[in-house]
């Protein structure tokens, strides 16, 4: 993907269009499923999501 211009970036975030990366993957047997710790690589926010 090419490199946005900052504030782009930062307005494509605001509206809740992250350009996420998986930090770490944890699976779990049941109801659960796996869950993903991902991060946003334009302006850092981490979150945890079902997969």
């Amino acid at each position: 993907m090419p490199k946005l211009p900052p504030l782009l970036a930062q307005l494509l975030c605001w509206l809740g269009f992250h350009d996420f990366r998986v930090i770490s993957k944890t699976f779990e047997f049941g109801a659960g499923g796996s869950i993903e710790r991902v991060e946003c690589r334009r302006c850092g926010a981490i979150m945890d999501r079902q997969a």
